[in-house]
């Protein structure tokens, strides 16, 4: 059970899910800037390592294989259940 009301759970999810695309726009924007130094092998080193980690760590739609034990969209979507549950749907 959780101290919030259903509304004050669904600020806290849509505030998260504005974060979470910031990040994924920042990692875009990272990944661009890489690209433009011209420099390849960097750039493929960013994209199979800290990208990657980072992109998997925050969402569960990615091309990569495996994914993070929790990332921040199952954290999004267990809070979301709390307001389904708050609200009293199933």
């Amino acid at each position: 059970m959780t101290t919030q009301t259903p509304e004050k759970l669904q600020e806290l999810v849509d505030e998260l899910r504005e974060i979470q695309v910031q990040m994924l726009e920042s990692l875009d924007q990272a990944k661009a800037l890489i690209k433009q130094s011209g420099q390849e092998m960097t750039l493929q080193r960013a994209e199979s390592y800290w990208l990657a980690h980072a992109r998997i760590a925050l969402t569960n739609d990615h091309a990569y294989l495996g994914g993070s034990m929790c990332s921040m969209e199952d954290t999004i979507a267990e809070i979301e259940a709390a307001t389904k549950e708050e609200d009293g749907e199933d």
